[in-house]
């Protein structure tokens, strides 16, 4: 039991934590999805292995609960939801990809390397976990062991059902952080073998120690392709054409993408529905003045702010509150008024002010029976030996409970609705002292309660609060909708849309190379009907009026093209290209002029000529060059291959032609040592190689297909 007490007070890792473990949740069941299935639903296809939509949703819906259990949450925001379908997609695509690739390997993870990592303790995974000695506060492998060795021997007869549940949430932790530390050190593997695979003799460690101990000063002169005007040179297709080529890999796209236009009407209150509402809100104010049902009236009021007998910190007030609170009279309503911070209007009574303590550590005893009369008896008998001198850790360790101290804070509880039992229990607490024991009786259970410790007194505030956010009422969203749909109805084509949308009060906006691994359009909530359109849709094709976002927008769509997966027509990147054939013309427009050029005073005098020195150039790096202002591999690799006194150029970098002269050779003062050298290389080849881009690699050849716009 004190092991299990000692990680409840780290639990604040719940919320942080469990995204860590995603990788090896979905890699331990992703063979389930590999199974045949007939009738199925694809949602998608990796490495020509077909996934079933129900398959996938299974995976979905088990990591969901596990993420709820760990939050303490039983729903998400459509964002978060969406994070987590990606999040579970992602990690499928990758754990098949990875697994495809290191079985063919023979790489494996053992018991005795994962028991290594946990005995080291190290690892970042184990940092994160409630498993930490107290004294240190960094992960402890014996406080894991204890809890393991506890679990495996929980007395489920006698042990509090809340117990049971926090130690069976906490063991599925542990399995999925285990497996995710399997899959890390599997990962890690992967990436050495291909780094490692790139250090094939001496002679590299030997080339890449010269280019990183030694340097040169070299004086530069830079003609920026930025000194000739565009109008200049002249571009065609074929030189276009000509940098599209050379550049095409970079032009590839896994997965087909749409640009589409769309009109996007956010319906917002008018002035009669703000005056309604202020009407509205002048009465419940009325009401609230003499009220004694006020949690009914709170919620007949549907105010955004649940009322509560609880007094609040200043923290716990909604802001606007806050700033008023010193400046309300006690029992007095303050108010209506608007608050534009959130687009509400706003009342309030305040009807007490108390000090108490904003954390109490306190320590509890709970006695539940079906016999109310007999419970009770229990409890007093409890609660009279503790007075007497009875140990209370004794007794409640009789009992099967912790009988520990745990803190409670403020910010814990104030934000909720707290009425009923929640507010005897935490009026309780918060009125007791230090030292003090209470027992109460609650519905269906009695509590005997003693205050350990209590820190930081603060002024709380009970209060009753109607918030009500400004909103559009039924006649305005109705004229929104009519004004949209007679748009839409006189303008069934793009070219119409285009042409008559500023017009007629609508803005056209831009979504392009939208994938239908998109969750919204434009950012607004719950349009994935619309973007499912979108995908079906032909080119030029108009949609009707989505409802969309939090009932709050419409949303009209045109596609405006269609990009098939494969490489980019080279008319889709004429724009982009463009540039960098501009830039080509204009070097050798540059180059042209400096044929003749044999030192850096000639060159100086070219047009537009800037010049300048540099110190520690070395073949490790790219040179910075101020005065361009540019980044530039060609310069340290023109640099290295110059002896002291030598005139290079001209050298086409990216933002211009320049010419170099070496002034002088600095070779470092390091001593080679190779070994140590092909460590260095090697980790540094490790860290550009990373999983992630690793697996991109993967994702690039295993022909993965995502369908799963058609189903979620």
């Amino acid at each position: 039991m004190a092991t299990l007490q000692t990680i409840r007070k780290h639990s604040g890792w719940l919320v942080a934590i469990i995204g860590l473990a995603l990788f090896a949740f979905i890699a331990g069941d992703a063979a389930q999805v590999l199974q045949p299935h007939q009738n199925s639903q694809l949602v998608g296809e990796i490495n020509g292995n077909k996934i079933d939509a129900q398959q996938y949703q299974k995976l979905l819906d088990e990591y969901t609960e596990v993420t709820q259990l760990m939050r303490g949450t039983t729903s998400f925001s459509e964002a978060e939801m969406a994070q987590i379908k990606d999040a579970v997609w992602n990690t499928l695509v990758s754990s098949m990809l990875l697994e495809a690739e290191t079985s063919k390997l023979g790489l494996t993870v053992t018991a005795e390397e994962l028991q290594t990592i946990i005995e080291k303790g190290t690892d970042p995974l184990l940092a994160q976990t409630p498993f930490q000695n107290p004294a240190t506060g960094k992960f402890d492998g014996d406080v894991l062991m204890r809890f393991l060795a506890d679990y495996q021997n929980l007395d489920t007869e006698t042990m509090p059902a809340e117990y049971i549940e926090y130690y069976n949430n906490l063991y599925k932790y542990w399995k999925l952080v285990e497996k995710e530390l399997r899959s890390n050190l599997l990962v890690q593997k992967y990436e050495a073998l291909v780094a490692g695979a790139q250090l094939s003799n001496p002679v590299a460690a030997q080339y890449n120690f010269d280019a990183r101990n030694n340097s040169v000063e070299l004086a530069y002169v830079a003609i920026p392709f930025t000194s000739i005007a565009d109008s200049l040179v002249k571009v065609s297709n074929a030189d276009i054409k000509k940098v599209y080529n050379e550049k095409k890999e970079m032009y590839k796209q896994v997965a087909e993408s749409r640009d589409i236009k769309y009109i996007d009407i956010e319906v917002l209150p008018s002035q009669a529905d703000r005056e309604e509402l202020l009407k509205e809100l002048n009465e419940y104010a009325d009401q609230l003045a003499t009220s004694e049902e006020l949690a009914t009236l709170i919620r007949l009021a549907e105010s955004t702010v649940s009322y509560s007998e609880v007094p609040r910190t200043i923290s716990g007030l909604p802001s606007d509150v806050a700033a008023r609170i010193d400046s309300a009279s006690m029992n007095v309503v303050y108010g209506p008024y608007y608050n534009a911070a959130d687009d509400s209007y706003n009342a309030f009574k305040l009807i007490a002010k108390t000090t108490t303590p904003d954390s109490i550590q306190y320590r509890q005893i709970q006695i539940a029976d079906a016999d109310a009369k007999r419970a009770k008896e229990l409890a007093d008998s409890i609660y009279q030996a503790i007075r007497t001198g009875a140990k209370f850790a004794e007794i409640a360790a009789k009992y099967n409970q912790e009988g520990e101290p745990i803190w409670l804070t403020s910010a814990q509880y104030e934000t909720g609705a707290n009425t009923g039992d929640n507010a005897i229990y935490l009026n309780t607490l918060n009125g007791m002292r230090k030292n003090e024991l209470k027992h109460i009786s609650l519905s269906g259970v009695e509590l005997i309660i003693e205050v350990v410790d209590t820190k930081n007194p603060v002024e709380k505030y009970h209060a009753a609060i109607i918030k009500r956010p400004a909103y559009f009422s039924n006649d305005t969203y109705n004229a929104e909708y009519n004004r949209l749909s007679a748009f839409v109805a006189s303008n069934q084509t793009l070219s119409s849309m285009e042409a008559n949308a500023e017009e007629e009060g609508f803005r056209l906006l831009n979504a392009n190379n939208l994938q239908n691994s998109a969750h919204t359009i434009g950012g607004v909530e719950n349009t994935r009907t619309a973007l499912r359109w979108a995908f079906e849709a032909e080119k030029d094709e108009v949609s009707h009026i989505f409802e969309v976002g939090a009932n709050n927008h419409l949303i009209v769509c045109a596609v405006a093209d269609i990009h098939e997966s494969g490489y980019r027509p080279v008319e889709d990147m004429t724009d982009l290209l463009r540039f960098q054939a501009l830039n080509n013309k204009k070097a050798e427009k540059i180059l042209a002029d400096a044929q003749n050029v044999k030192s850096i005073q000639e060159a100086l005098a070219i047009n537009g000529a800037k010049a300048d020195t540099l110190r520690r150039v070395n073949f490790n790096s790219p040179a910075y060059l101020s005065k361009v202002p540019a980044s530039e591999a060609a310069i340290s690799g023109a640099a290295a291959s110059l002896e002291p006194g030598t005139f290079s150029g001209p050298i086409k970098g990216n933002s211009a032609i320049y010419f170099i002269e070496v002034i002088k050779a600095n070779k470092g003062t390091s001593k080679f040592d190779e070994a140590k050298e092909k460590e260095t290389l090697i980790n540094t080849l490790s860290r550009n190689i990373n999983g992630n881009r690793l697996l991109q690699e993967l994702y690039t050849k295993g022909d993965v297909v995502d369908n799963r716009y058609l189903f979620f």
